[in-house]
């Protein structure tokens, strides 16, 4: 089959995206990715066809005006690349490529990473051959037949190890996921770090945007917590691994390698997230008992240490949270996902 994936300019988007795109071509599919001037960064390690779009995000008239005109030019696009199906990763750039794909009638399948559906996907969703979820109870009963709850793609699905430290003097803890509002996870976060390292031995893997490193570096430094801190960790697999707490975000992205690793959690969701979808995705965890969430608005340096310490401080919930996430575990997501697009039969719960 002929198959172009579209998807939005962030990595939440790009990277489901990409892992079902390298799956679909390993089948022996024909993929083209698009998405715009901010997703194509992610895309560096795709061979493959990709086509890059210009959407202006400057007000909302214009964002809309913008659309209208790339619906228009993929209409062409389409018409030149003939795919027989056309796949939405959410987002704004993936609506030109399956609206057009929509008004030609060529089969359309979306893709929705959040506990909630986002605004690309519904406007698409209606005209949808298919819909691919990642959390249950996502889209409304209507669509119940074209729908099926599979989960969301991540990098690291060949990596899943449960497997948790044992027998170190130190308790390591991974602070990540924290792109969007980072200043919370630079200063609050860390203040609550300082104040536990004065009394007890941590290890902390912390990633933090550029701009606060040196400023991080000083004050941990300072408090003598034992840190590695940086934008981007490479080896964050590993990290997982390592690591006895994690302390992160809610994308959908960071909740499925949480619980691919059964890494267990405290969950501070960004409450600026588009149609509160982060706090949807932590909720989902705190209702299986299978992380600690805490509101932005109600954090507080001494909240999260005493949130801390009461994990630290009990072994036996760290091990029932890190259960809880073994029985959310789903196998084989992305190999289910591209089942999905290229099978109108297949079925999953």
């Amino acid at each position: 089959m002929n198959i172009l994936i579209a998807a939005g300019g962030t990595g939440g988007h790009v990277f489901p995206a990409l892992c079902v795109a390298n799956s679909l071509r390993d089948m022996g599919h024909h993929v083209i990715c698009a998405t715009d001037s901010r997703g194509n960064a992610y895309l560096s390690g795709f061979t493959g066809i990709k086509i890059i779009q210009n959407i202006s995000y400057s007000t909302r008239t214009i964002l809309y005006i913008s659309l209208l005109i790339n619906t228009i030019k993929c209409i062409g696009k389409l018409l030149l690349n003939r795919p027989d199906c056309v796949v939405g990763f959410g987002g704004y750039p993936s609506i030109p490529f399956v609206l057009a794909a929509q008004l030609l009638f060529i089969r359309t399948v979306i893709h929705e990473q959040n506990a909630v559906i986002g605004k690309a996907n519904k406007i698409l969703s209606f005209a949808a051959d298919r819909m691919i979820t990642s959390f249950p109870d996502v889209m409304p009963s209507s669509c119940d037949r074209k729908t099926v709850l599979i989960g969301n793609p991540t990098r690291f699905e060949k990596e899943y190890d449960a497997a948790r430290p044992s027998g170190t003097d130190s308790f390591t803890i991974l602070i990540f996921g924290g792109s969007q509002g980072a200043r919370l996870f630079a200063g609050v976060v860390s203040d609550a770090i300082c104040k536990l390292a004065a009394n007890m031995k941590l290890k902390i893997y912390h990633q933090v945007r550029t701009e606060d490193i040196d400023a991080l570096r000083r004050k941990y430094k300072a408090s003598g917590v034992d840190y590695v801190v940086s934008p981007f960790f490479e080896n964050i697999g590993e990290l997982y691994k390592l690591s006895v707490l994690g302390i992160s975000r809610s994308g959908a992205s960071s909740i499925f390698e949480i619980i691919g690793f059964r890494i267990p959690a405290i969950l501070i969701p960004y409450k600026k997230s588009i149609n509160g979808d982060q706090l949807a995705n932590a909720r989902f965890l705190e209702r299986h008992d299978a992380a600690v969430v805490i509101d932005e608005d109600d954090l507080t340096a001494e909240m999260l240490v005493n949130a801390i310490e009461q994990l630290i401080e009990d072994p036996t919930r760290l091990q029932n949270i890190s259960q809880q996430l073994e029985r959310l575990y789903v196998t084989d997501i992305t190999t289910k996902c591209a089942d999905a697009i290229i099978d109108n039969t297949t079925r999953y719960t």
